[in-house]
């Protein structure tokens, strides 16, 4: 009897850690929740939160030691918006280093190595977070070259 139920807490704790979606903020529609699950199948700890009327998603993918973090973002009918993920400087493609060295802000400098790749229905971009001339700011820059500042 001792082991049958030993058996059954140890299912019951199986079952909750596999359901590992936190709702910070109520939870999205089911047409928000199919869209993050069709897109990210293999996402692993899943935090849904309410922002500005929108839906972020905040989750990871890959394996140690390849694990990336990354934020979704969808609007309250399922449509994807955007997606961030969290990488470091000396991961950008030698395309975008050599955009911003021929840019207008040459001369700045990393704020620090963490930067975020985007990707939009629109296209995707680095968003770099820099120090020039004494003042922060961000610039988006795509693996084509084009470098911009985000209104």
């Amino acid at each position: 009897m001792k082991r049958m139920l030993a058996y059954a807490v140890m299912a019951v704790l199986a079952l909750s850690l596999l359901s590992c979606e936190k709702y910070e903020d109520g939870k999205p529609s089911k047409d928000v929740r199919t869209e993050f699950k069709d897109m990210y199948p293999d996402a692993r700890d899943v935090e849904w939160e309410a922002e500005r009327g929108l839906w972020k998603v905040s989750f990871e993918t890959g394996t140690p030691p390849a694990v990336q973090e990354h934020e979704a973002w969808y609007d309250a009918n399922g449509n994807w918006l955007r997606t961030e993920t969290d990488m470091f400087a000396s991961e950008l493609p030698q395309s975008v280093k050599d955009a911003l060295a021929a840019s207008e802000y040459a001369s700045a400098v990393l704020s620090h190595d963490d930067i975020e790749y985007v990707t939009t229905p629109e296209g995707d971009y680095y968003s770099l977070e820099l120090m020039f001339n004494g003042v922060k700011i961000r610039l988006n820059v795509t693996v084509d070259g084009g470098v911009s500042v985000p209104l």
